[in-house]
C-alpha cells in the first residue's frame, strides 16, 4: 500500500502542530518566568519546594511543634528541598542560619497574599507564629552535608560564621556567589514539541484518512463503477466524516438504481415501440400490395400511431413526475365530485369494451363522506383513473369493482378500489408499480405497465401512499355492502383538509 499523504493532511499537521507548540511554549515560559521570578528573591518557587512547604505546613498545623522538628531533622539527611520554619522572633526551628534577605522576601511574599503555595504562615502550639518557607540553594547535594544558605547577612553572625559551602563539583555550573544558573528548560519544551509533533500527525492522519477514501471512491464513480463503497474503509467511525461515507453509500446506491432503472425503461420503451413500428410497416407493406385494402391499412396505421402517442404521452408524464419537474398548482378537490366523474367515463369504457351488458363489470362508488383535499385535480384524476381501467382490464366480464372511500385515521382519507382478477402473485406485489411492469397473470392485456407508475407518482407527490394487495376471504365495507371474496386491491392514503357529510 502506498503511504501518500495528501495537502489537506500537511494544512491539518502544521496547524494543530502550532496551536500544541505555541501553548507548550506559552506554558513553558510562563512557568519559567515565574520561577524565576521568586527564585531571584532567594526562595524557591518550583513544584518541588512547593510540595514540601504543603507538607511542612500541614505536619505543624497537625502534628504540633516536636513533629514538624522530627519531619525537618529527617528530610536534612534526604536529597530534597529543605524547608526552613522561622518564628516571628528570628528563630529558626533547627538553629539553622539563613539569610535575612531571604527572611525579608518571604515575609513580603506572605503579608501580600500573592503565591502562598512557596510560603507558608502557620501559627502553632506553643504560641508562636512560623514562616515557612525554602530558601534558594538549601538542597543537601551529598550524605551528612549540611544546608547551603547565604551568609552575607544572617542575624547574628557573619560570612565566615556560615555553615560549609558545598562541595566543589557542587559549584560547577554556577554563577556569582555561588549562585546556580537557571537556564531555560530546553529540555521539557522539547519533549513537548515531540509529543505535539506525534499528535498532531496522529490527528491529521485520523481526518485525513477518510477524506482520502471518500476521494478515491469518487474518482471510482465517475469512472462509472457505482457498486463503490467507502463504509467499510471508514470503519465504525462516529463523526460527520461516518456521516459523509454513509451519505456516499447511499448517493452510489440511488445513482446505480437510477442508471439501472433508465436502461431497463430505454430496453422496455424499445421493446413497445417496436411492435407498433412493425404493424405500420406491415399495414404500410398490404397497402402497396393490395391498393383495394388499403381503407382497412389505414385503419391500422391510425391505431398504431395512437397507440405510440399514447406510450410517449405516459413516458413524459412519467418522467416529469420523477424528476420533480412537474410542479403541483394545489388547490381545493372535492373528492367526491371527481370519483363521480371518473366513474362515469370508466363505466362508458366499460360499455366499449363489454358490448354485452350481461358480461360487463359492476363499477361500484361507495362513500361514506366526502372529502376535501388540496392537490392538482388534473393530476388525481389521471392516476384513480389509471387504477380503474387496470381494474377494468383484469376484471372478469361478470365481476364488480368497488371504490369506497373512507376515513383511515385524523387528516387521513382512504381511497379503496377492488377488482374480482386474478390478483397479482405475492412476489410481484412491490415490483407492479415500476414502469413496464406487469404481472404474470397480464398476458393477454392490453397496455404498456406505466399506468400504476404514473399513479404512485401523483400519489406520493400529493403526501400520500398506495399499496397493492390481493383479497382473501370476505371484506365488508363500511356501509355493509360485500366486496370481492378473492381479487385484487388498491388502497390509497391521502391527507385531506375536511370532511363533509356524503
Amino acid at each position: 500500500m502506498r503511504f501518500n499523504m495528501g495537502r489537506l493532511f500537511w494544512k491539518f499537521f502544521f496547524f494543530f502542530f502550532l496551536a500544541q507548540f505555541t501553548a507548550v511554549i506559552g506554558v513553558g515560559l510562563t512557568v519559567w518566568i515565574d520561577t524565576r521570578n521568586h527564585e531571584s528573591a532567594g526562595i524557591e518557587a518550583g513544584p518541588p519546594a512547593r510540595s514540601a512547604v504543603e507538607a511542612a505546613s500541614a505536619t505543624l498545623k497537625f502534628g504540633g511543634v516536636k513533629g514538624m522538628q522530627a519531619l525537618l531533622d529527617g528530610w536534612q539527611k534526604r536529597r530534597m528541598p529543605q524547608v526552613y520554619a522561622v518564628d516571628e522572633t528570628g528563630r529558626e526551628m533547627l538553629q539553622r542560619p539563613y539569610s535575612e534577605t531571604t527572611l525579608q522576601a518571604a515575609t513580603e511574599i506572605v503579608e501580600s497574599l500573592s503565591n502562598e503555595r512557596y510560603v507558608k504562615r502557620v501559627s502553632a502550639e506553643d504560641g508562636h507564629q512560623y514562616l515557612i518557607f525554602v530558601p534558594r540553594f538549601a538542597r543537601i547535594p551529598e550524605r551528612d552535608a549540611r544546608p547551603l544558605l547565604e551568609a552575607d547577612d544572617k542575624p547574628g553572625g557573619n560570612a565566615s560564621d556560615s555553615v560549609d559551602g558545598p562541595p566543589p563539583h557542587e559549584t560547577e555550573g554556577r554563577g556569582e556567589r555561588g549562585r546556580p544558573l537557571r537556564l531555560f528548560p530546553f529540555k521539557p519544551l522539547m519533549a513537548g514539541a515531540v509529543a505535539s509533533l506525534f499528535f498532531a500527525a496522529l490527528l491529521a492522519w485520523y481526518f485525513s484518512k477518510p477524506i482520502r477514501h471518500l476521494r478515491a471512491a469518487f474518482e471510482e464513480a465517475a469512472r462509472g463503477h457505482l457498486d463503490t463503497r467507502v463504509g467499510n474503509a471508514i470503519g465504525s467511525r462516529r463523526d460527520e466524516l461516518a456521516d459523509l461515507g454513509r451519505d456516499f453509500d447511499s448517493m452510489a446506491g440511488r445513482l446505480g438504481n437510477l442508471m439501472r432503472g433508465q436502461t431497463r425503461l430505454l430496453h422496455h420503451v424499445s421493446h413497445e415501440l417496436r411492435s407498433p413500428l412493425a404493424r405500420l410497416q406491415m399495414a404500410i407493406g398490404l397497402a402497396r400490395q393490395s391498393p383495394e385494402k388499403i381503407a382497412s391499412s389505414l385503419d391500422r396505421i391510425e391505431r398504431e400511431s395512437e397507440r405510440m402517442d399514447k406510450l410517449v404521452g405516459e413516458l413524459l408524464e412519467l418522467s416529469r413526475l420523477e424528476s420533480g419537474v412537474t410542479s403541483i398548482d394545489r388547490e381545493e378537490v372535492d373528492v367526491s365530485e371527481l370519483l363521480k366523474s371518473i366513474v362515469e367515463d370508466a363505466r362508458f369504457e366499460a360499455e366499449a369494451m363489454f358490448p354485452s351488458p350481461s358480461a360487463r363489470p359492476v363499477i361500484q362508488l361507495n362513500e361514506v363522506s366526502r372529502f376535501i383535499l388540496r392537490g392538482q385535480p388534473e393530476l388525481l384524476h389521471r392516476a384513480i383513473e389509471n387504477i380503474i381501467r387496470n381494474a377494468l382490464k383484469y376484471s372478469p366480464p361478470d365481476g364488480t369493482i368497488s371504490i369506497e372511500s373512507s376515513q383511515a385515521e385524523e387528516g387521513v382519507m382512504r381511497l379503496l378500489i377492488c377488482d374480482e382478477g386474478q390478483g397479482v402473485p405475492e412476489s410481484e406485489l412491490q415490483s407492479i408499480f415500476q414502469p413496464f411492469v406487469r404481472g404474470s397473470t397480464a398476458t393477454n392485456a392490453d397496455g404498456h405497465g406505466v399506468g400504476l407508475a404514473i399513479a404512485k407518482q401523483v400519489v406520493e407527490a400529493h403526501g400520500g401512499t398506495i399499496v397493492a394487495k390481493n383479497l382473501t376471504g370476505n371484506a365488508q365495507t363500511l356501509d355493509g355492502n360485500e366486496l370481492a371474496k378473492t381479487g385484487f386491491a388498491l388502497e390509497i392514503q391521502l391527507p385531506y383538509l375536511a370532511v363533509l357529510p356524503a
